[in-house]
C-alpha cells in the first residue's frame, strides 16, 4: 500500500515528527509513506530526508489567519493548479491513501477524490475559529472517507466529527518509547550545557515561539515560584519566526520586568533537533498552552516518555493525555498562579516528582507508542479502502498494488 501525507507546513512541527515516526514502522507492514510538502524554506524537508523518508516538495499554498482579501484570493487563484500537481504525484507513486495533516487546507482531499483514491483527514489541534470549523466540516466530511482526531476533545469541536460513527478514529501522536528513555540522555551533562546546576529547578517547555504556546503565563508562574524562595530556572526550546517577532520582542520584555535574566535565569534554547537532552535537564514539564491551540501535544508525551512530572494547561485534549493527579497536573489555562501553585507542589513534595514520572511513562508506553499509533492508522486506511470502494461501486478497478490492510479492532483512546 502506499500512502501520501500531504502538510502545508515547511517548518518541522507535530504532523512531520509523526510522519517520520510512523514511515519506518509502516514500512515494517508493507506500507510505504511519501511526504508532500511546500518548496520553500524550512527545516522539515531536510529532516525527513536525513531520517530515510520519501519527501516530495510542490508549490503549495495554505490558509492564513488574516483579515487580508489577496491572501485568501491568491489561495483560491493557486488552488487548480496545485490540486492537478497533487493529483500527479498521486498518479505517479501509485498512492492509494492521501492523508491530510490539518483541517484547514482541502487541495490532498480535493486531489484524492478527483483520483478515486482513498482519503483520510485528520485533526490535529483546535487552533481554528469555530466560525471556519463549521464552514469547512461539511467538506471534510464529504470528501474524506475516514477522519483520524488527536483526541475525543478534539472531535467534539470540529462540527459533525463526532456523528460520523465508525468513520471516526481516535489516535494519539506517536513517540519511541526506545529513543524517549531516560538512558539516552546524561543528565548531568545536559544541565551542564544549558547552564544549569545541580541544585536548580529546572522549569522546561518544548514548544514554537508563538502566542499559541502561551510562553508568556509560564514565564509569569515561574517568576512567582520563584518569589517563593524557590531556586527556579526556565529552559524554552522552539524555534522563532520572522511572522512571530513581535512575540518573541513580548516575550524578552516580559523577562525583563519579572526580574529574569536571559541566558542566566531564562535559557531559550531556540530549535532542537534532538529535545532529550532538553527534557533530561528538566525537573518539571510545563505546557502553558491558550485556549484553541492544542489537540494532543507530542512535547507533552515526549516528555512522559522521559518520566518528567507535567503540570498542563487544560487545552486540547491534553487531559486525555495527562491524567490529573496521576501521570500529571491539569491546570486551568491562562491563570499563572494555578501553574505556580502546581509548580510549588512538585517542587516541595520530591516524591510526587518521581512517581508522577513513573506513571507518566508508563502511560506513554501503552498509549503513545509509535506500534500503537500504527495500529490505529492501518486500520484508519483499512476502513477508507473499504469506504472508497463501496461508494464507487462494483465498476471500480482498484489501482495496480491497492490493498486493504487486515482488521485490527476497534480504536479506542487511552482510559
Amino acid at each position: 500500500m502506499n500512502v501520501l501525507f500531504v502538510i502545508h507546513y515547511p517548518v518541522f512541527g507535530g504532523p512531520h515528527n509523526q510522519a517520520l515516526h510512523l514511515a519506518r514502522e509502516l514500512a515494517r507492514r508493507d506500507v510505504s509513506l511519501t511526504v508532500l510538502l511546500p518548496d520553500e524554506r524550512g527545516n522539515a524537508a531536510s529532516r525527513l530526508r536525513a531520517d530515510g523518508v520519501d519527501v516530495v516538495t510542490i508549490p503549495l499554498h495554505r490558509g492564513r489567519v488574516t483579515f487580508n482579501p489577496r491572501t485568501h484570493l491568491k489561495l483560491i487563484g493557486t488552488l487548480p493548479r496545485e490540486v492537478r500537481r497533487i493529483r500527479e504525484v498521486i498518479r505517479d507513486h501509485s498512492i492509494d491513501v492521501v492523508q491530510i495533516g490539518g483541517l484547514v487546507n482541502a487541495h490532498g482531499a480535493i486531489a484524492g477524490r478527483l483520483e478515486n483514491t482513498a482519503v483520510v483527514w485528520q485533526l490535529l489541534d483546535t487552533r481554528a475559529p469555530m466560525a471556519f470549523r463549521r464552514l469547512i466540516m461539511p467538506l471534510v466530511v464529504r470528501l474524506s472517507d475516514v477522519v483520524m482526531s488527536t483526541g475525543n476533545a478534539v472531535a467534539r469541536v470540529h462540527p459533525g466529527a463526532e456523528q460520523m460513527g465508525d468513520r471516526l478514529l481516535v489516535f494519539f501522536p506517536p513517540v519511541d518509547p526506545e529513543e524517549f528513555s531516560v538512558e539516552k540522555a546524561d543528565r548531568g551533562e545536559a544541565r551542564l550545557r544549558f547552564g544549569f546546576s545541580p541544585d536548580d529547578l529546572v522549569l522546561g517547555t518544548v514548544g514554537n515561539l508563538n502566542p499559541q504556546k502561551g510562553h508568556e503565563y509560564f514565564l509569569q508562574a515561574a517568576a512567582l515560584a520563584r518569589s517563593e524562595g524557590q531556586r527556579a530556572k526556565i529552559l524554552i526550546v522552539g524555534a522563532s519566526h520572522e511572522t512571530h517577532r513581535t512575540y518573541e520582542r513580548h516575550l524578552y520584555r516580559l523577562c525583563a520586568q519579572r526580574g529574569l535574566v536571559v541566558g542566566l535565569d531564562v535559557v531559550f534554547a531556540g530549535a532542537l533537533d534532538d529535545v532529550r537532552p532538553a527534557l533530561a535537564a528538566m525537573d518539571i514539564f510545563v505546557l502553558s498552552s491558550v485556549p484553541r491551540s492544542e489537540g494532543a501535544p507530542t512535547a507533552v508525551e515526549e516528555a512522559m516518555m522521559m518520566k518528567r512530572a507535567v503540570v498542563a494547561a487544560n487545552v486540547g485534549a491534553v487531559s486525555e493525555v495527562v491524567e490529573d493527579g496521576v501521570s500529571g497536573l491539569i491546570v486551568p489555562p491562562l491563570d499563572p498562579r494555578a501553574l505556580s501553585k502546581a509548580i510549588l507542589r512538585f517542587a516541595e513534595t520530591p516524591a510526587l516528582l518521581t512517581s508522577m514520572g513513573a506513571r507518566a511513562r508508563e502511560r506513554a508506553e501503552i498509549h503513545y507508542s509509535v506500534e500503537e499509533c500504527a495500529r490505529i492508522h492501518l486500520e484508519a486506511y483499512d476502513r477508507a479502502l473499504s469506504r472508497r470502494d463501496s461508494r464507487l461501486g462494483p465498476c471500480l478497478e482498484p489501482p495496480e498494488g491497492a490493498r486493504g490492510v487486515p482488521e485490527t479492532g476497534k480504536s479506542r483512546g487511552p482510559t
